[in-house]
């Protein structure tokens, strides 16, 4: 089922088909892996796994989604975007990830996808848009400055590469 497009971009719930180019996805990415990720004291580390396991936590949270990104005219996976419908701690709309693969970063898929994700948005009554960017992810940053969000916030916050700082980001609808 196709959640949302853009004039480029499909974004569609995950299958198992899709695993083995998401996983593609998340490793050409490995200078946010190591940002995020960490395993038996790797930090980076991340495989087949970790995203079945990942997949597997979106899927059992109730109005979260994980969308695999495709380019329309091919069908080839460029990315992911992981979202809530409402997240319970404040009741708006969250961005949990978006992911463009390494070779196709600078194109503004991930913008376009991020827009895309902002009309679905208005079209089901959001007002409102959030999410976290790790504070040292200046891509991440740029990204969301880049769509129109501003930051509202910094909180203290613990992944799996240890504790770090996010700032929430805010994009009114």
């Amino acid at each position: 089922m196709t959640a949302f497009e853009t004039p480029r971009l499909t974004a569609a719930e995950v299958t198992e088909d899709d695993i083995s180019e998401l996983l593609d996805v998340h490793l050409s990415n490995q200078a946010y892996l190591d940002l995020t990720e960490g395993s038996g004291g790797s930090a980076g580390a991340y495989d087949r796994g970790m995203l079945e396991r990942d997949l597997m936590m979106s899927a059992m949270t109730p109005g979260r989604h994980t969308c695999v990104l495709r380019l329309r005219d091919s069908g080839a996976c460029v990315g992911v975007l992981d979202r809530m419908d409402e997240n319970p701690n404040d009741g708006v709309p969250w961005i949990g990830l978006v992911m463009v693969h390494g070779e196709r970063q600078r194109n503004g898929l991930g913008a376009e996808a991020l827009r895309g994700l902002a009309e679905y948005g208005q079209a089901h009554g959001w007002t409102r848009l959030r999410e976290s960017v790790i504070v040292g992810n200046d891509s991440g940053m740029a990204l969301a400055r880049a769509v129109g969000m501003r930051e509202v916030e910094r909180k203290p916050h613990r992944i799996a590469a240890g504790d770090c700082e996010l700032a929430v980001m805010e994009l009114a609808l």
